[in-house]
């Protein structure tokens, strides 16, 4: 099977909205409204045919020396290949090397958890891609509030009711600009090379279209009438992803997040979803993300540089730059 490689313009959306709503894979990330926020561009592979697609492939696209460059855009946890069926290892494979033909470049790109399993099965003999694995959790949301607090760790239910004696006023809000400034002040300085500045207009931009969409929740924790910590929470199609939070240092130490984040499950009770927390790969976030009752799932992420010489040199010295200042903190 050979996929179909097509541009922005020719994608229909509401066919390729359809057909990720009917997917196995569903995730909100590849809605074309949310696609086009992220990326700066975006292509996408087909197959069999545009008109009556089985099987997507979206890919965020950059131009950066005159080569197209795959890359995994913010906001966006992972994509991959979206079917009708099950995937056989087939058909994931031909994808894989459609992109090995095409883009001599890949910054990276993750697949979403439920392509994993034929990942895994085929990772090791794709000498054309570097595979690494990477994780997420979920919590599985069924039943009532009751039921899901059970599964929260005896040092969560601590924090939880030390969060409660700060006295917290905890208010939903259809404004994210306190968050995106709360963010700005108290996490830029924490992430190497800083944050690019359009990050923010995009965070804000995603979150005024989700809102219209009714898919978008912000909690802000409030003490003596000022805002110091929040989070943004996306809803689609059964699953909801913790995109977005921050805190200053009293919204830390006094558990603001163990509290705004026990609120949305109340509000929650009763629905039967997926809360994915989007973990990034750092052990104590992982652990407090644990601490609720969700489970790590893996997902897999390639990337690849055939470029030339002198570019394969600058780019993968600037890899190595990166990783070393990232080891300093």
């Amino acid at each position: 099977m050979t996929p179909i490689l097509i541009d922005r313009a020719q994608i229909c959306d509401t066919t390729w909205n359809d057909h990720i709503h009917k997917s196995l894979q569903c995730v909100i990330y590849a809605q074309t409204f949310y696609l086009d926020i992220v990326c700066e561009h975006w292509e996408a592979l087909v197959w069999p045919t545009i008109q009556h697609p089985e099987i997507v492939m979206p890919l965020p696209i950059r131009r950066k020396t005159g080569f197209r460059i795959i890359y995994q855009p913010l906001f966006c946890q992972y994509l991959g290949l979206f079917s009708l069926k099950p995937l056989t290892a087939f058909e994931l494979e031909s994808f894989i090397r459609f992109l090995s033909k095409e883009f001599s470049y890949i910054s990276a790109y993750h697949f979403n958890p439920e392509n994993s399993i034929g990942m895994s099965a085929f990772a090791s003999a794709q000498p054309d891609f570097h595979f690494s694995k990477k994780h997420t959790h979920w919590l599985h949301m069924r039943g009532t509030y009751e039921q899901l607090n059970a599964g929260y760790s005896s040092d969560r239910k601590r924090n939880l009711k030390r969060s409660k004696a700060v006295n917290w006023l905890i208010r939903r809000s259809a404004d994210i600009n306190p968050l995106i400034t709360l963010f700005a002040k108290n996490q830029t300085e924490r992430i190497p090379g800083g944050v690019d500045p359009n990050a923010f207009v995009r965070i804000k931009a995603l979150f005024n279209v989700l809102r219209a969409r009714k898919q978008a929740e912000v909690y802000y924790a409030i003490s003596d009438g000022q805002i110091q910590a929040g989070i943004l929470v996306v809803e689609f199609a059964g699953r909801a992803i913790y995109l977005f939070n921050a805190a200053d240092q009293t919204g830390r130490t006094g558990n603001a997040r163990t509290l705004m984040l026990d609120q949305y499950f109340r509000d929650c009770n009763g629905k039967s979803m997926i809360f994915d927390f989007e973990s990034p790969e750092v052990g104590s976030i992982a652990s407090f993300y644990r601490s609720f009752g969700s489970r790590p799932v893996s997902f897999y992420a390639i990337s690849r540089n055939e470029l030339w010489f002198p570019f394969r040199c600058v780019q993968n010295w600037r890899k190595l730059f990166f990783k070393t200042i990232q080891g300093l903190f």
